[in-house]
């Protein structure tokens, strides 16, 4: 999108947000337990019941603070294209890239 409205002088920017509480990730782990059956799956319900990322629900950020960012971002003259928040989630996706861009098989 941002290579196709260049000329037309329109900026695009990426907002990555963190884990807001929003209830998207609420429905994210509860969908899961839609269409998982043990009886097909190899893992085993309790290995993805214990799964750390869970705890992102007990963890999450007040979406007025991503609602903040977004208007800083929408406002500026000239911003990044890529704005991750909050620096804890730019960090972990900077942390994350970089280890699975080393890693090898």
């Amino acid at each position: 999108m941002k290579a196709e409205l260049e000329e037309f002088n329109v900026q695009v920017a990426t907002i990555n947000p963190g884990p807001f509480e929003t209830g998207f990730n609420d429905r994210m782990f509860e969908e899961k337990w839609k269409w998982y059956d043990q009886n097909e799956g190899f893992t085993s319900r309790d290995s993805i019941a214990e799964t750390e990322t869970e705890k992102v629900l007990e963890e999450q950020y007040d979406p007025e603070d991503m609602i903040a960012k977004m208007v800083e971002v929408i406002e500026a003259d000239s911003h990044h294209f890529r704005t991750a928040f909050p620096q804890e989630t730019e960090n972990n996706m900077k942390s994350f890239e970089q280890e699975t861009w080393e890693e090898k098989v």
